[in-house]
């Protein structure tokens, strides 16, 4: 709100200033001088000298204006657009509960495995995972250390089907093993089994 307003100030003041002048405009139409109160006989402010004065001859009070016929409603119009920067908003961050990634189906060329759920992890952190092999495993949709920790045979059997000339690197780099160390954050623990990072 607060963006809006900083981004279209202008406008307000604008609205602002026609908002007064109608204002006055109405009160001047309406004969706004301020009412002057006239000396009433009854309050004792016109006796001279201790003589009454005669009161004064009450006026009519002027007839009410006739209220105006009252107009068809009108459907109600679209706020109008002002054209003004874009606001921008940042979103709300939600809270998901992580469920266990399903199976998807594979498209075409793609490994049927469980997608990856979180942000990506460097995959090249396992030893045998090279820059060629990390964008080829990104590219099958494979992120995350806790994506390969979880896989059986069927699994390593499909995905392997697609690493081209790195085929058999899963079980002989030990992969598995190495993502199960690294989606946990052991990192004593590999660095004792796999030497440092």
């Amino acid at each position: 709100m607060i963006t809006l307003i900083s981004a279209n100030w202008l406008l307000y003041v604008i609205a602002l200033f026609i908002g007064i002048a109608t204002a006055f405009w109405a009160w001047a139409a309406s004969g706004g001088e301020a009412s002057v109160d006239k000396f009433d006989a009854e309050d004792g402010l016109l006796e001279k000298a201790g003589q009454p004065v005669q009161p004064a001859e009450p006026t009519p009070a002027p007839a009410p204006p006739a209220a105006p016929a009252p107009e068809p409603a009108k459907p109600a119009a679209a706020p109008a657009k002002v054209a003004a920067a874009p606001v921008v908003t940042t979103p709300k961050p939600t809270i998901k509960p992580v469920a266990k990634p399903e199976p998807v189906p594979a498209p075409a060329g793609q490994p049927s495995i469980p997608a990856a759920v979180g942000e990506p992890d460097n995959l090249r952190l396992i030893k045998g995972v090279g820059p060629k092999l990390n964008t080829l495993l990104n590219n099958l949709g494979v992120t995350r250390f806790d994506q390969i920790a979880g896989w059986k045979e069927a699994e390593i059997i499909e995905v392997d089907q697609y690493l081209e000339n790195f085929a058999g690197r899963i079980t002989r780099d030990a992969w598995i093993d190495q993502a199960k160390y690294l989606a946990k954050d052991d990192i004593a623990g590999f660095e004792k089994k796999y030497g440092k990072l």
